[in-house]
């Protein structure tokens, strides 16, 4: 992988955007989940928080989204099908 993939985005609040992206750190491919902000020149900068850890561990990432998203909405924290319904 040479380049940076934008995989999803999606607005966290009125100023901050979500962005999951595959990448490169290093010389190792990553997945990278970070809040993404304006900055004061106009540009979009990344947040200092957020979560990258090596795309070998994607499939259990993925395995624990997905029973974290089954259990929310066993609980009722969350409704609907589509990302982001609250």
């Amino acid at each position: 992988m040479t380049a940076e993939i934008l995989i999803a985005s999606w607005q966290k609040n009125s100023r901050e955007e979500i962005r999951v992206r595959l990448d490169q750190f290093k010389g190792n491919n990553v997945i990278c989940i970070r809040a993404w902000y304006p900055g004061g020149d106009g540009a979009i900068k990344p947040g200092r928080g957020g979560f990258t850890v090596s795309t070998k561990h994607l499939p259990a990432l993925a395995e624990a989204i997905t029973k974290a998203l089954e259990t929310a909405r066993a609980q009722g924290l969350i409704q609907g099908a589509k990302d982001g319904d609250t």
